[in-house]
């Protein structure tokens, strides 16, 4: 009996612990804005999402699930928007990134002053070479027009979540 109680125990600690490690949640600063301007190697706009709470210090390893919900307002319009995620350090890619998960496009029009909200699922499919801010980040792109006009989301709701 008493080796029982102590199995369950084992179980219960180590179920516990795997849940807790695998399922987190992060919100961004109140408003938080990024300007997608242009650049040299695109032909659209580019910015990159990176700090200590988007992906909450951790390192994003290969097979895991997130959950990016958004909610943002541009401040001019524009034709879609690729979003991924990342790894922009040194070690990964000298010049560009590394792809973490495959791109999401939101294709169509971004309408100017006009509320947008998306929930997007990403499996990642390689792990970030560490666990820097920009080895774990989100690319934001204008794949259309404006080509040559910086755009500002301002965003209301930017939750990751990391599902498994």
């Amino acid at each position: 009996m008493k080796k029982f109680w102590m199995v369950l125990l084992v179980l219960l600690v180590i179920g516990i612990g795997t849940a807790g490690a695998q399922v987190w949640t992060t919100d961004s600063p109140s408003f938080y804005s990024i300007k997608i301007a242009k650049n040299q190697w695109s032909p659209g706009n580019i910015a990159v999402v990176k700090g200590s709470w988007v992906f909450k210090g951790n390192r994003i390893k290969a097979g895991e699930t997130y959950e990016l919900e958004i909610t943002f307002k541009s401040n001019r319009e524009f034709k879609d928007l690729e979003i991924g995620i990342v790894d922009g350090s040194q070690t990964a890619d000298p010049v560009w990134w590394m792809e973490l998960a495959e791109f999401y496009l939101v294709e169509g029009t971004i309408p100017k002053d006009t509320e947008v909200t998306k929930k997007i699922t990403f499996e990642t499919t390689k792990g970030a070479s560490a666990g820097s801010n920009d080895a774990n980040s989100f690319y934001f792109a204008t794949i259309g027009s404006p080509k040559d006009a910086t755009v500002t989301l301002t965003f209301t709701k930017f939750t990751v979540t990391r599902v498994k």
